[in-house]
């Protein structure tokens, strides 16, 4: 259902889409699909090409409740655009009704109105290679906008970039937060370009060793205990530098013979691993 829906989406502004027909019935694949990425089309699925009700009605009463909350979203979009369109009449949300399903489902109405104002910016299908890129490329900005800010620094950055004066309180917020975010970015660009390029490497017996010495020493401790490195001493001792829950800011040592341990697994991967630093 996924590939088939992505297919039909995947032009800019939906418009590889046909009758009244093919459209409500899209749209009821994209409710079964529950996927938060295709239901943000529906609003401007609606305005493109309107939607009759009826196909809804068949569905069961989960997929029903929302298309209902969908609908809300549509009518208030509409409204605060002074968009006219006709929206089918469904179930009456009371607005604090709306409110908790929306949370409950971690619907975010502003996420739903920006991908609708994305696609009404780009109502007529782009015709040349470049215009599209420049659409996947503004989807491609706000995907990583939102894995680095809030909402509010989303909103807050959105009025800057439209030369939009924003309030002190915002001003504030920006100059506490979002411009220490900018200022990081920028000074890590080349550090993460190295560190992106490198494949994470995973030792798991390296790490089995740390694990089974933590459970030796927390034998003889009350506290758990993370090791921050180790080496073998004068080939009969091993010297352990580790950390106590609880205690973090402080660095415990202990020396310990090898002939105290008496787990085999221990002993045979101590002689694979002479030294290691965690930190």
């Amino acid at each position: 259902m996924a590939i088939e829906i992505e297919n039909q989406l995947a032009d800019a502004g939906y418009s590889m889409l046909g009758d009244k027909g093919s459209i409500g019935n899209l749209i009821l694949s994209i409710l079964k699909s529950e996927n938060t990425r295709y239901l943000k089309a529906i609003p401007f699925l609606i305005y493109k090409y309107g939607i009759d009700s009826i196909l809804i009605n068949n569905v069961d009463k989960k997929t029903q409740k929302l298309f209902s909350a969908l609908m809300e979203i549509t009518k208030r979009i509409f409204q605060e655009l002074n968009i006219s369109r006709n929206i089918p009449e469904h179930l009456n949300f009371k607005q604090e009704e709306l409110d908790s399903y929306l949370k409950k489902n971690s619907i975010s109405y502003n996420e739903f109105r920006d991908e609708f104002e994305l696609q009404l910016r780009n109502e007529n299908k782009p015709s040349l290679f470049i215009d599209r890129q420049k659409i996947y490329a503004e989807r491609e900005l706000q995907m990583y906008l939102s894995q680095l800010f809030t909402k509010k620094e989303k909103h807050i950055i959105k009025r800057l970039l439209e030369d939009k004066p924003i309030s002190r309180t915002d001003y504030e917020y920006y100059s506490r937060k979002t411009k220490k975010k900018l200022m990081s970015i920028i000074g890590l660009q080349d550090f993460a370009k190295t560190i992106y390029a490198k494949t994470p490497g995973y030792d798991e017996n390296l790490f089995r060793l740390k694990k089974k010495l933590e459970e030796f020493l927390e034998e003889k401790s009350e506290k758990e205990i993370s090791i921050q490195k180790f080496f073998i001493w004068d080939k009969d001792k091993i010297s352990i530098s580790y950390k106590k829950k609880g205690i973090e800011d402080q660095l415990f040592h202990t020396m310990i013979n090898l002939s105290e341990i008496k787990d085999n697994e221990i002993l045979n991967l101590l002689n694979k691993y002479k030294e290691h630093d965690f930190q």
